[in-house]
């Protein structure tokens, strides 16, 4: 096995050897800043566990696609996920993203079909489009307290997903967000949102409960599913 490095850029991958494809473990060397697009993108190889050193700045587009990685430590270091970084990365289980990592691009976690629980640190400002949609296994969601924007579809289709606490910082909420979650039951909204997309929690049918900032938060029922029948309580009680 090679790793192709090109002025601190991991780029590739290469199985050069019978027995390579066997591989299981890569630790990326230290002194790489960046690891490129589709560098680890493969559905051939059985590598199972990437460590990536405190050096790497920057995760590309479809870096991990299709890859068969289980866990994964993003370390502080990264300050960007690509779109499509762990497109359908269907055994991993878990991922720990660095506290200063400020955006996660579209359909970064998409279809990543073992996924139960994410921790979206402090500094991330942004989630893209289809971020981790259609990722059925996951369970909890914890929101860092910078985040601004969630995009369109973000957790569509997280039909495990149980409970939602916005904090207050996120201003914008994309179309159908979190539509179609249907083990959805509680959800919190914090009181900075202004934007609302359409649909935003549609399909959600068993809403028990939806907690608003206070009773002067505005909330308009069409961004509901018209089966759900939840009560509404606020943070001032």
């Amino acid at each position: 096995m090679k790793l192709e490095i090109e002025n601190g850029v991991l780029k590739k991958i290469h199985m050069l050897y019978f027995g390579d494809d066997d591989i299981k473990e890569i630790v990326i060397p230290y002194g790489v800043t960046k690891i490129g697009y589709q560098a680890f993108a493969s559905d051939r190889h059985q590598i199972d566990r990437i460590t990536i050193p405190d050096t790497v700045t920057e995760i590309d587009d479809g870096a991990f696609w299709s890859c068969h990685i289980t866990s994964l430590t993003i370390p502080d270091s990264v300050i960007s996920i690509g779109n499509n970084a762990f497109f359908e990365c269907d055994r991993l289980e878990s991922v720990t993203i660095g506290k200063n990592v400020i955006s996660i691009g579209d359909q970064a976690f998409y279809d990543c079909r073992s996924l139960k629980s994410v921790t979206i640190g402090n500094s991330v400002t942004s989630i893209g489009e289809f971020a981790f949609a259609s990722d059925k296994k996951l369970e909890s969601v914890i929101f860092g307290n910078s985040l601004t924007s969630i995009g369109r579809f973000a957790f569509n289709g997280c039909t495990s997903l149980k409970s939602i606490t916005l904090p207050d910082s996120v201003t914008e909420i994309g179309e159908s967000a979190f539509d179609y979650c249907p083990a959805l039951t509680d959800l919190t909204i914090g009181k900075g949102v202004k934007v609302f997309g359409e649909y935003v929690f549609g399909e959600c049918d068993n809403l028990k409960t939806v907690t608003l900032p206070d009773r002067d938060f505005k909330l308009d029922r069409k961004l509901f599913s018209e089966f759900s029948n939840f009560t509404i309580n606020y943070k001032e009680n």
